[in-house]
């Protein structure tokens, strides 16, 4: 069977294709602008809908928990179509570009509402431009993904290409979390403001995209080579037990993490009562997620990636459980926490999609397929579908507890719920996850079996 036990400790493997760096900068260098304009919806649109549009918080949390559900239900839609895709561009490039428009169209639309609106037709707004942008999001997202684990076959490099994608990213959250955010929070027409971020961020992604489609090439070997009926792929998916382990794994973690996140400004302004200070929170953990990337992927290649992974939760849980007991002013002790859960954030993206990689091989040894976007889709959906469950849950408890938008005062019972789903919730669901991945078994060196198997099987083939 493929997923037997094995020795966990990784042997000597040579690189079989080191994406050289141009091709890297190409791929990943989109994810700058996207970034930008998704973390900035994520981290800030709940709040600024709140209090500044005045969309009532239960509402917008219906809104925005519902539309993270409707992108995760796009995600396998788009991932299946894109492995079927046939164009001489390839199977992935033809979605980034057909991407970039609608995505700067729906980031204006979801920053932009008209001021005459009433609260009906407001509401009507939001939630066209909330799924439009999730769905164009989607556009790029999942394809994107799914090309970064066929531009390489090695156990390491594929580690070493989402570390860059990962950076990108990261380089896109840095003026997002340390400027744009707090510029939007203190700024004296917020409107006007959103309106004027989101015109710049678009025109970005539409350049960024455009550069990377004319300059990356994909690997020709896997067109026409896509998964059938979306319920075959998805029986697929389901039946291999190593993506089985992996994507329940990462929706538990990702359902306590995608609380942390929509709170995070609540937990900025009515917890530690630093608004102000925003940018400079951030930066820590920006920082350390960029800084920690090095370290984790040079520990996966001493270690293993699974255990790699396991010492990034730990430094999760342990940030997310003194995240709790931050009180009002403690700026010091709240970098140093954001740190720790930066860090966390960096190691679990790069080592779940290195893996997810290493699955898709031992799904082509059983089915004969290569279904890159089938899989990412899945680990999108499933992502997105914890965080819009507990965006939710967390308007309705803000709700429930009595929260009072934009008040300079909130009661101590929302102050304490904010500082529950900050901190207790991720860790509470790290830990649960903690032990699902300790029961992987898909080591580098069963790995290199599966990868020997699949190089026979085309050496015959030819």
């Amino acid at each position: 069977m493929l997923n037997r036990m094995s020795s966990s400790t990784p042997s000597p493997v040579a690189p079989r294709n080191n994406l050289p760096l141009p091709s890297l900068l190409a791929y990943s260098t989109p994810m700058i602008a996207i970034n930008f304009s998704l973390v900035l919806f994520m981290t800030y649109v709940n709040n600024y809908a709140i209090d500044v549009l005045l969309v009532p918080a239960a509402a917008m949390g219906m809104i925005f928990g519902l539309g993270r559900l409707w992108d995760a239900l796009t995600d396998p839609m788009v991932g299946v179509l894109s492995d079927r895709t046939q164009h001489r561009w390839g199977r992935r490039r033809p979605w980034i570009a057909a991407s970039s428009i609608p995505v700067a169209a729906f980031g204006m639309m979801v920053w932009s509402p008209p001021e005459s609106l009433s609260t009906p037709a407001l509401i009507a707004w939001m939630t066209v431009a909330v799924f439009g942008f999730n769905t164009a999001m989607t556009l790029f997202l999942t394809p994107h993904q799914a090309l970064g684990a066929e531009l390489t076959e090695d156990h390491h490099s594929v580690s070493r290409i989402f570390a860059f994608r990962q950076a990108a990213g990261y380089l896109g959250m840095i003026p997002c979390l340390v400027f744009a955010i707090e510029y939007l929070m203190t700024a004296e027409d917020r409107r006007a403001s959103a309106s004027e971020l989101a015109l710049y961020a678009g025109i970005a992604i539409i350049l960024f995209n455009a550069i990377s489609v004319a300059t990356l090439r994909e690997p020709t070997s896997n067109r026409r080579r896509g998964g059938g009926s979306t319920a075959g792929v998805a029986k697929d998916v389901w039946k291999n037990a190593y993506a089985r382990r992996l994507l329940i794994m990462i929706f538990i973690e990702h359902t306590g993490s995608g609380a942390s996140m929509v709170v995070a400004p609540f937990m900025i302004k009515y917890v530690i009562g630093l608004p102000h200070a925003t940018g400079e929170i951030f930066m820590f953990y920006v920082g350390s997620s960029l800084l920690s990337l090095p370290l984790w992927l040079e520990l996966s290649r001493r270690i293993g990636k699974k255990w790699t992974w396991m010492v990034g939760l730990v430094v999760g849980m342990t940030g997310y459980i003194a995240l709790f007991f931050i009180g009002p002013g403690e700026l010091r002790w709240m970098q140093m926490v954001v740190s720790m859960t930066g860090a966390c954030s960096a190691c679990g993206t790069m080592i779940g999609s290195s893996i997810l990689a290493d699955v898709i091989d031992a799904d082509e040894l059983e089915t004969g397929e290569r279904k890159e976007g089938a899989y990412y889709a899945s680990y999108t959906f499933l992502y997105k579908a914890s965080s819009g469950v507990m965006a939710m849950i967390t308007g309705f408890a803000l709700s429930a507890t009595g929260f009072i938008p934009d008040a300079a005062e909130q009661s101590e019972l929302v102050r304490t719920t904010i500082r529950s789903l900050n901190g207790l919730v991720p860790f509470a669901t790290m830990l649960v996850g903690s032990f699902i991945l300790v029961t992987f078994t898909l080591t580098e060196d069963v790995h290199a079996e599966i990868r020997a198997k699949l190089d026979a099987r085309r050496a015959e083939a030819d």
